[in-house]
């Protein structure tokens, strides 16, 4: 990271990587994440749920199909089912650990957090409300050195539900957030006054967003006709805990590099831990 792409994110919480992931890249995590939404047809399928499969459905309108008639039972999100060998390839990048290194330094942990979200068209079960990530660590997120990491599978746009950040936020420290029906959300004493400053994030795959643990963002509602893809994961510090029962994997290591994931295959024969 180039010293205006560091201050960039010192000063606003976020920064945009264009086109670090390349087609091929992009291609098999697609591949292997319709392979998912190809098991849950075939559940639905064997419950008697559904009676067509959507096979030659594009990737960006088949979940959305299969659970047209069921919304309320639609996946929220991957996470456990993502050791797969077409993502390792997104989460373990060099030039991405490049950057995360420059961030948190030379001891990186894959976080035990990473996701893989559709957000269905007017599905209120997919709708993201403004938050920080750090609202979901309590009080100890302020000692956690972290960085977000979210990348498109399709291009994010505001009518497919991009996300919004709200530039300087991540410097107010642990807002008050409330729980609501299927995540949290910030205390609107605290968040109405800084709406007006609220920026939009349209990118495209291929392009990485890198944000502050703290940052204010909310993901718009879906009003279009195709699923937004994306992938979401985090870096922390591996000399510190993850304050949580799992323990994440090592994606870099530059004192036990022995420690650290460094193959498809590896990475598939792992476990969410």
């Amino acid at each position: 990271m180039d010293s205006n792409l560091t201050d960039t994110f010192t000063q606003k919480g976020f920064v945009i990587v264009p086109a670090l992931f390349s087609a091929e890249i992009l291609e098999d995590a697609r591949a292997d994440l319709s392979h998912l939404v190809d098991s849950l047809a075939r559940r639905l399928l064997s419950e008697g749920k559904i009676e067509d499969a959507f096979e030659d459905a594009p990737f960006d309108k088949r979940l959305n199909l299969l659970f047209r008639d069921i919304p309320e039972q639609s996946p929220r999100n991957f996470r456990k089912e993502l050791h797969l060998e077409g993502l390792f390839p997104l989460f373990f990048h060099p030039r991405l650990l490049d950057l995360a290194e420059q961030i948190i330094g030379p001891e990186i942990r894959l976080y035990p957090n990473y996701t893989a979200r559709p957000k269905l068209p007017g599905n209120a079960r997919t709708l993201v409300l403004w938050h920080q990530d750090g609202g979901y660590t309590g009080a100890e997120a302020d000692s956690l050195r972290m960085v977000n990491v979210w990348a498109p599978l399709v291009p994010a746009t505001i009518e497919n539900g991009c996300m919004q950040f709200i530039p300087g936020s991540h410097n107010f420290g642990i807002a008050q957030h409330h729980s609501r029906e299927h995540y949290l959300e910030i205390d609107e004493a605290v968040l109405n006054p800084l709406l007006d400053r609220a920026v939009d994030i349209e990118v495209e795959p291929g392009d990485v967003v890198l944000f502050h643990n703290l940052l204010f963002h909310q993901g718009l509602p879906n009003r279009s006709d195709t699923v937004r893809w994306s992938l979401d994961w985090r870096y922390q510090d591996a000399t510190q805990d993850t304050q949580r029962t799992h323990k994440g994997h090592i994606a870099r290591s530059r004192t036990k590099p022995e420690r650290e994931v460094t193959s498809r295959e590896e990475w598939a024969a792992l476990n969410f831990q």
